[in-house]
């Protein structure tokens, strides 16, 4: 019996060794290829987690039962109490008491607890993906807006005015008439952020905070740019907790010093109707949506259109027949809509990404640096309209 369980358990050890010889390889790939783990190989590790677990619950339970058989036979309580009541004829006091509470006269134990393995690598820790930071309304690049990168100088577009013509009688001499003339001008404006981290923090963490931070930071400049071009007031709230105004802002700045004022704290069915009509009056639609926060577009979803149809204001992320995107910077009380083939942006010179590690070199750090210009401007401001709820 004895040499039965040591196969078993010199199997279980064989076999858990090759379990976490096979998790050593996938973290060494990962690391020299430095990425996350594919898919494959995520299912893999947590099946070999999930079986060394199962194996190391084996063995504890092996060695549990040797001890019993040598050492401590088990007791039965019951046959000891029987015994001494009847066999023996001794007095047994049987004492009970509520949970919590200590009879007189017995000792205080403290039991000791799992804080005293805390940080000693006795418990296993199941290391699992990393957990990013959530990104909700990153839409400017869906809304139809037109991108171009590698702009150098300035963008300029020309405009005029109509000419005004006048119907005249037979030889009268027609009024003189005229054509303004005017530009739209925008330059990209310097955008960037630099994360300074320790060597010893990017030694340490085996790449895992270099590749961290690579990715991250194109990401904020994404989120600058949503909020840049939604904003409706123009301003922002800076790192370090002030508020600033914007160098670069979209077309709903301009739209909400003439915004439509809701009746109420939704919009009716008829005066977002109108919204529409009072872009379509003046140009032709080419690309229009909405814009608005989940939280309106979850009202609009239970607005009715009419008692009968069961059909609601907004369906399948439409509303009246155009697209709704949702973002949280245009604001919880707004409801924007408009053509995006009248806003124009780009991005001005190339992006560099400068990992210095000589500036902070007495500190024993490195300097990661990313620098980039955008710039935009609305070549039609009547072709965006902002509804604001009423409070």
């Amino acid at each position: 019996m004895e040499k039965k369980k040591k196969s078993v358990t010199r199997e279980l050890v064989n076999k858990y060794q090759e379990n976490c010889d096979r998790i050593g390889e996938i973290a060494e790939n990962c690391e020299n290829e430095r990425r996350e783990r594919t898919e494959a190989e995520d299912t893999e590790f947590k099946a070999l987690t999930r079986e060394n677990e199962v194996i190391r619950m084996k063995m504890q339970a092996l060695q549990v039962e040797s001890l019993r058989s040598k050492d401590t036979p088990a007791v039965d309580n019951d046959k000891v109490l029987r015994e001494n009541l009847l066999e023996r004829g001794q007095k047994v006091t049987v004492l009970i008491t509520r949970e919590g509470e200590v009879p007189d006269g017995a000792p205080v134990v403290t039991p000791q607890t799992t804080e005293a393995l805390a940080e000693t690598g006795i418990i296993p820790v199941h290391e699992q993906e990393m957990l990013k930071p959530i990104r909700k309304g990153l839409i400017y690049d869906k809304v139809g807006l037109n991108i171009r990168s590698g702009l150098n100088g300035t963008l300029r577009w020309s405009k005029h005015g109509k000419a005004t013509a006048s119907f005249a009688d037979e030889a009268e001499r027609l009024v003189d008439s005229s054509i303004s003339w005017d530009k739209l001008e925008t330059n990209g404006h310097r955008m960037g952020l630099a994360v300074p981290v320790t060597r010893e923090e990017l030694e340490d963490s085996h790449g895992i905070v270099e590749s961290v931070v690579k990715e991250e930071m194109p990401k904020a400049i994404t989120d600058l740019i949503n909020g840049a071009l939604f904003s409706t007031d123009g301003t922002y709230t800076s790192a370090d907790g002030k508020t600033k105004t914007r160098k670069v802002v979209g077309p709903f700045v301009a739209a909400a010093r003439n915004a439509v004022q809701f009746a109420g704290p939704v919009p009716t069915r008829k005066e977002l109707l109108l919204m529409v009509a009072s872009i379509a009056e003046k140009l032709d639609l080419l690309a229009p949506c909405w814009v608005m926060t989940e939280a309106m577009k979850a009202e609009l979803c239970d607005v009715k259109v009419d008692a009968g149809s069961g059909r609601f204001l907004c369906e399948n992320n439409m509303v009246l027949g155009y697209p709704v995107f949702t973002t949280s910077e245009i604001g919880v009380d707004n409801v924007g809509f408009g053509d995006w083939s009248y806003q124009a942006a780009g991005f001005f010179g190339d992006w560099t990404l400068i990992v210095d590690p000589y500036t902070l070199a007495r500190r024993n750090s490195v300097d990661f640096v990313l620098n980039a210009r955008f710039g935009t401007v609305t070549l039609r401001e009547d072709a965006f309209v902002l509804g604001k709820a009423k409070a």
